[in-house]
């Protein structure tokens, strides 16, 4: 008797499982949203990932650029009084001194 009821359970479950696929959730709701607004929408995200493109192109070239003024400050760095020679040089030659 319990083996029945556990076989009955078991084809009950495997029933409702096919009957659920066979006949799906039902129909997709209608969309709310206009075609124009979605069109709209896509003419913005394109609009935004050019920009996007610029900006990482723009950041690069940044990076680059301070990479290379770090590297020039850390050459200079260790040449202080070369550095005060210098000024002191462009100071009389500018008519400060």
């Amino acid at each position: 008797m319990m083996f029945t009821r556990r076989v009955m359970a078991v084809f009950l479950v495997l029933g409702t499982l096919l009957l659920v696929f066979a006949v799906g959730c039902g129909p997709k709701p209608p969309c709310l949203v206009p075609p124009e607004q979605v069109e709209q929408a896509q003419v913005e995200t394109d609009e935004v990932q050019s920009e996007l493109a610029e900006t990482d192109a723009e950041l690069e070239s940044v990076e680059k650029e301070l990479n290379a003024k770090q590297a020039e400050l850390g050459q200079l760095k260790g040449k202080p009084e070369e550095l005060e020679k210098k000024l002191e040089h462009l100071k009389k030659g500018s008519g400060r001194e």
